[in-house]
């Protein structure tokens, strides 16, 4: 988290050595200051390598995305694409509901969102074929990049995040469509994105650099949260801290005065900024709306992503609390990796923790006026084996589905977006898509195209290469 002061001690007259270096490599704010210079450097040529794309299609209609991010994956034929003329060992234990759009069903584990079918649409042809074997986290990393990982083996399984990697959907969102003044751009709630013992597969900005990785908020927040790094001390005013560390005296020695002043007024409008600040405090809250979200760690991250979207966040990632590949266990915090009692785990878990809790956020949203500017999209990083209890790769258990990246299914909602929509359609076993097939890049595309990013934008790595910001694909322009 940021930190723009050691412990709380003494004010001191001069900077220290540890001040500056903290405060020159702040990345939350887009400080980082070799990245400052890059950035700065580039700004006009992207300008004319990338001219502004048209209007239209529902470009540029989104201030905001919230990605609740289902990490382990549901299976979509039990929440999202029931099958229920499908044979026995497919079609599973849950009969499909009417939903509030004529036509359009979910399984009877989602009562909370059949009644919000209005506000949102399906795509139920998402599809994809991972590095390697269909292991978590060549998927995730797809899902979260737009691009594939180069340095995966071929097993699927993730690697170490590092500096090579390329940047998450929300850092680009953050780079290229920046927020104002004391506002943050790229915030990750909940839980890190996991797979087995690496942590944050596709969840920093990369190549970017440090500059535009996501401010992370993982405490629990049913509890209080400490957001002291946002708040200055008691005994100090702005002014004061400008003082402190007298940035400008130093700048000959890191950059231009106009790159490091701009920069570092960032960080102190931030630190200025009472409204970042108090998007953290859940307790403002009545218990009533706390209630509705849910009392668990997942239903309050959510509210905690709608106080941030009201704050000017451009981009709130909410990861699901159980990492990816974690046996799946009863709980409201568990795994979605249901290689076995898929069924129950999804009835008396599962579900109704996260029926509960998208269907508040969406209601909640409309309520508020802000779906309207507010893109939603919740995805896991690939569907479930049509097949109960056969292996496909990996180890599946009595009354479990494998993992199942051919086929899977997204809910997206406001933005633009047109709602009470099905786009695409999967064959009568949920194994392939049938119409309308959907790569995950073009999800990515569009989520861009909706914020008003051309999605052939090429920006330039940290060897100053131009690179795109989808490997392919284009934006899904039936869903405006």
């Amino acid at each position: 988290m940021l930190s723009l002061f050691g412990s709380r001690g003494r004010l001191c007259d001069s900077p220290s050595r540890r001040d500056l270096i903290t405060a020159g490599s702040l990345p939350l704010l887009g400080l980082a200051l070799p990245d400052v210079l890059r950035h700065e450097a580039h700004a006009k040529a992207d300008a004319k390598t990338n001219p502004p794309a048209q209007p239209g299609n529902g470009f540029g209609k989104a201030k905001s995305v919230l990605l609740l991010y289902l990490q382990g994956s549901p299976s979509h034929i039990d929440t999202w694409d029931p099958k229920p003329d499908a044979p026995e060992g497919i079609r599973g234990e849950f009969k499909p509901i009417a939903t509030s759009v004529t036509g359009t069903r979910l399984t009877e584990v989602l009562p909370s969102l059949a009644r919000q079918a209005h506000l949102f649409t399906l795509i139920r042809s998402l599809g994809v074929k991972p590095q390697g074997l269909a292991n978590h986290g060549a998927s995730i990393y797809m899902l979260m990049t737009g691009a594939g990982p180069l340095n995966f083996s071929a097993t699927g399984l993730s690697v170490p995040p590092s500096r090579q990697d390329l940047p998450s959907v929300g850092a680009v969102a953050g780079r290229f469509k920046p927020v104002e003044p004391g506002q943050l751009g790229f915030v990750s709630v909940c839980a890190p994105i996991q797979e087995g013992s690496v942590t944050g597969v596709g969840q920093s900005a990369g190549i970017l650099g440090a500059t535009h990785d996501p401010f992370q908020m993982y405490q629990d927040p049913q509890r209080r949260l400490n957001v002291e790094s946002l708040i200055l001390p008691p005994d100090v005013t702005l002014g004061r801290m400008k003082a402190r560390l007298d940035l400008r005296s130093v700048r000959s020695s890191f950059a231009s005065r106009d790159g490091f002043d701009a920069h570092y007024d960032t960080a102190f409008a931030l630190l200025g900024s009472a409204t970042t600040a108090q998007a953290f405090r859940l307790e403002d809250e009545t218990p009533q709306v706390r209630d509705r979200y849910g009392r668990t760690r997942w239903g309050q991250s959510c509210l905690l992503a709608r106080r941030l979207v009201e704050a000017g966040t451009r981009f709130v990632q909410v990861n699901w609390p159980a990492g990816s590949d974690t046996e799946p266990a009863p709980g409201p915090d568990g795994s979605w990796d249901t290689h076995r009692n898929n069924f129950p785990m999804l009835k008396d878990w599962r579900c109704p923790v996260f029926d509960r809790t998208a269907s508040a956020l969406l209601e909640d949203l409309d309520d508020r006026g802000l779906l309207e500017t507010t893109l939603v999209v919740m995805v896991g990083e690939f569907g479930r084996s049509p097949k109960i209890g056969s292996p496909t790769t990996n180890n599946v258990g009595p009354g479990g589905r494998d993992h199942w990246p051919s086929c899977y299914t997204c809910l997206v909602a406001g933005g633009g977006v047109r709602p009470g929509q099905v786009y695409g359609e999967s064959d009568r076993t949920g194994a392939y898509p049938q119409k309308n097939p959907v790569h995950p890049y073009d999800l990515i595309a569009t989520l861009y195209h909706a914020l008003g990013i051309d999605a052939n934008t090429l920006y330039r790595d940290s060897l100053d290469r131009p690179r795109a910001l989808v490997e392919h694909g284009g934006p899904i322009l039936g869903l405006f």
